[in-house]
């Protein structure tokens, strides 16, 4: 029978449990004070043995008989403590298979050839495809992906702040103004006026034309144009640079990207899972808009190029709106709240019957708890929920039980 150390008794690492013992294997757990006492109820259960203590700690691995088995396994989300503890293992015990997970999929091989770790797997990779797979699988009704019929639903835009609308049409007021003043007083041409009016706004003043033989009160009218001028102008280049520091142009611009978009993919929530999913539909030629609170945030400056990134709160109709969800094929929520998932479905369906025309909208919502999911399911066949924990964890099992049993 094959002995299997497990570090750490998260979501995660509790579901790698029960596979293991479903396979047969002999499993002892290390984690710390803080674990759930529900999961430790679930893994003695199980049958596993639990170690209490920090698997970072020799002490708790020595507890634990480490060096005695034939793999660990590291479940914890910590990429730096899983590492640590990975290489204390391969320190301490070389012959012991290490088998981590980490966030980034693209070191596994660099720890795989330089550490000597058996596999390194990122867990959302691994369940990226099945939430792709549920996204676009093929809709229920022939109609799912023909363009909307008769008047398409209004789309809430983003309202914009009235200084940046108000300035600017006070200027081009004063400009049109001061054209047919000075059309009309000097007797000068429509492009004479035009000219004349653009040097005074400017303070330019090439002296070419001038108001010397003018009436008093358009001398007037001069002084305070120039003056009015001046100040419009810098009150619109300084809104201009907040228009643009702000990211209210970057925002605009990604809404109207993703207005232009059909049978695209909304995926809410740009974490592990999200990203991962985001970053599978890229690859399929998929396009995708991503939603996200956070405005920030590196993921978004590295995903904004290659698809529309709408800043806001996915639970808000408008927000759904601006990320075109009246053309999606379906939305994917994926944040780690399942509560907060569901509430975006729900959201994501009431606009869909409210806006679609029948069309129907497939959604697929990330979920930790098993029960929710089961009860979900059976009350309702227009809501996929799925655990990357439940979709990875064969995974890591397989990994675990790659070498040769002692």
């Amino acid at each position: 029978m094959r002995a299997v150390v497990v570090f750490g008794l998260g979501r995660f690492g509790l579901q790698v449990v029960e596979a293991l013992r479903g396979c047969g294997c002999m499993v002892t757990v290390i984690s710390d004070d803080a674990t759930n006492a529900e999961r430790i109820d679930r893994a003695l259960a199980a049958g596993a043995r639990f170690v209490r203590g920090d698997f970072r700690t020799r002490t708790a691995r020595r507890e634990a008989e480490v060096a005695a088995a034939q793999t660990v396994v590291l479940t914890t989300a910590n990429d730096i403590d899983n590492l640590e503890a990975a290489l204390e293992v391969r320190g301490e015990a070389p012959a012991v298979r290490v088998v981590m997970r980490h966030s980034q999929a693209r070191l596994a091989r660099r720890f795989e050839s330089d550490f000597g770790i058996a596999a390194a797997l990122a867990p959302a990779d691994i369940a990226a495809a099945a939430f792709v797979a549920a996204a676009l699988a093929p809709p229920t009704g022939e109609a799912a992906l023909l363009p909307t019929v008769g008047r398409p639903a209004a789309i809430a835009r983003r309202p914009m702040r009235m200084e940046f609308i108000a300035v600017p049409a006070l200027l081009a007021g004063i400009y049109a103004t001061a054209i047919v003043v000075f059309r009309l007083t000097l007797g000068l041409s429509w492009v004479d006026a035009v000219y004349f009016a653009t040097t005074v706004v400017t303070t330019v003043g090439f002296g070419d034309i001038n108001l010397l033989a003018a009436p008093a009160w358009v001398k007037l009218f001069g002084v305070a144009l120039m003056f009015a001028g001046v100040l419009l102008i810098a009150i619109t280049a300084s809104l201009l640079a907040v228009f643009v520091v702000t990211g209210t142009a970057d925002h605009l611009r990604n809404e109207f990207r993703a207005r232009r978009l059909r049978n695209h993919v909304v995926v809410c929530g740009l974490g592990t899972v999200g990203m991962a999913v985001a970053r599978d539909l890229f690859d399929r030629g998929t396009p995708v808009v991503v939603v996200d609170p956070q405005a920030d945030d590196e993921l978004h400056r590295e995903t904004n190029p290659r698809c529309p990134v709408i800043v806001g709160d996915a639970t808000r109709p408008v927000i759904l709106h601006r990320a075109g969800i009246e053309h999606a094929r379906a939305l994917v929520a994926c944040t780690s709240n399942d509560a907060l998932n569901l509430e975006i479905g729900l959201t994501a369906q009431s606009l869909a019957e409210a806006h679609r025309g029948g069309r129907p909208l497939r959604l697929v919502l990330r979920c930790f708890d098993a029960d929710l999911a089961r009860r979900i399911h059976a009350v309702s066949a227009n809501y996929t929920l799925l655990s990357e924990a439940t979709i990875a964890a064969p995974a890591f099992v397989q990994q675990a039980v790659a070498g040769p049993a002692t």
